[in-house]
């Protein structure tokens, strides 16, 4: 399956959930060129609220079809929304990659080359693009997992964070991408779990009076700030503070299912 003026391939495993989806009835979600009902700015805004919703469900087939809906938007020169819309399937792989275990690790590989390849393609149309720089960043830190692959991709993970930075000084989005790395990062290229709680901190501060330019843009990680401080928490076996952390997430989102259905569980485990 190949889409006009594009160069990317729609993988097997996207295919076959792609057509269940359709068939499920949910074909006019994609049908952006035959609507008249909204705007092509309020069908995107549709489309984009749709992403997001099936990312905090834990919803692997919604993300996919918005992806897909997505991708006309992509498509042709001169759309305005093309950057946003390479922005938005690549944060769609981003989620399928880190929040989806039924998928092996092969596929999880390829989804991730995907999401850096629309990345890129959001930079190179607006070099400026903060959220998407650092969106690039995190998905070049997890491809910087083996020793010969952190060679090639830490580098470059770290010079699109530091551009995010420049770009966005303001933006949650990018001190909490930021922060994710210094979580996982080894203490010898720069990583510090206290330093990822410091910087959880910052981004959940800056969350309680960011606003994004429009409804277009990224406007994601309110609730999810507080999941990852939760977790910088746990690593440093403080519990009590990861229990309060998750409950904040759920005080700005209730049916955050990430919390609800994992980390809480998880936690509750290790604390018996």
């Amino acid at each position: 399956m190949n889409y006009p003026n594009s160069q990317i391939q729609v993988p097997a495993f996207y295919q076959s959930l792609l057509i269940a989806v359709l068939m499920l009835g949910m074909l006019p979600f994609s049908a952006v060129a035959q609507s008249s009902e909204s705007s092509q700015k309020d069908r995107f805004i549709s489309i984009k609220d749709q992403l997001q919703s099936a990312v905090d469900s834990l919803d692997k087939a919604g993300i996919i079809k918005a992806k897909y809906a997505l991708q006309p938007y992509a498509d042709g020169n001169e759309n305005p929304l093309k950057k946003l819309a390479y922005y938005y399937m690549g944060y769609a792989d981003y989620r399928l990659n880190t929040q989806s275990p039924g998928i092996n690790e092969d596929q999880k590989e390829k989804i991730l080359d995907e999401a850096v390849q629309y990345l890129e393609h959001a930079v190179a149309l607006d070099p400026d693009f903060a959220d998407a720089r650092a969106l690039l960043g995190s998905a070049y830190g997890k491809k910087a997992a083996g020793f010969f692959s952190g060679m090639k991709y830490g580098p470059k993970a770290d010079d699109a964070m530091e551009k995010a930075m420049e770009s966005g000084p303001e933006n949650p989005r990018v001190y909490m991408l930021n922060a994710i790395g210094l979580l996982y990062k080894p203490s010898m290229f720069g990583g510090s779990t206290e330093g990822a709680i410091n910087g959880f901190k910052k981004a959940a501060e800056l969350f309680k009076t960011f606003q994004p330019k429009n409804e277009l843009m990224p406007d994601w990680g309110r609730a999810e700030v507080y999941a990852w401080l939760g977790q910088a928490y746990e690593q440093n076996e403080e519990y009590a503070k990861a229990k309060t952390a998750y409950g904040q997430a759920l005080e700005v989102d209730p049916g955050y299912g990430w919390v609800k259905y994992k980390l809480l569980p998880e936690l509750a485990e290790k604390v018996k």
